[in-house]
């Protein structure tokens, strides 16, 4: 269970290495959709700095982390691997995007009133993902 800020902002950051590998691999997969994977490859990293970044500076000495409201399960936000056609795969990239945005809902739901940027900037982030998410409708 995440019971922690620091353990939802590590798990965030798994998430999001793992859907760039993913858009990566389907940058590779389907070259003439390159551009829109990268993007998203690149989007995805950005996303997990932004996350990182406002929890260290909301950090400070007097406390270290915050502990969640109500406990995540790390096991209700996996990603599957796209593994299909290119609307089949754009189609499973849509659903691991869903999987990421419930994650950063839950994820400002929780988050410790002492670091009041980490919500905020999930919020953000799921606004993001959401226009990306129309991109890849594109491709379906």
């Amino acid at each position: 269970m995440l019971q922690t800020t620091s353990q939802l902002l590590s798990k965030h950051q798994a998430i999001e290495e793992k859907m760039a590998d993913l858009s990566n691999s389907l940058a590779e997969k389907y070259p003439e959709q390159a551009q829109v994977f990268e993007k998203l490859a690149k989007d995805s990293l950005r996303h997990r700095d932004m996350a990182l970044r406002a929890y260290r500076e909301g950090v400070t000495d007097a406390f270290e982390v915050g502990f969640l409201a109500n406990p995540l399960d790390p096991e209700d936000y996996v990603l599957q691997e796209p593994i299909g056609d290119l609307s089949e795969d754009a189609g499973t990239m849509i659903s691991n995007m869903e999987v990421v945005i419930q994650f950063c809902i839950d994820a400002a739901n929780n988050s410790s009133t002492l670091l009041p940027d980490v919500p905020e900037t999930f919020m953000r982030l799921v606004k993001r993902k959401k226009r990306s998410i129309e991109k890849l409708k594109e491709l379906a």
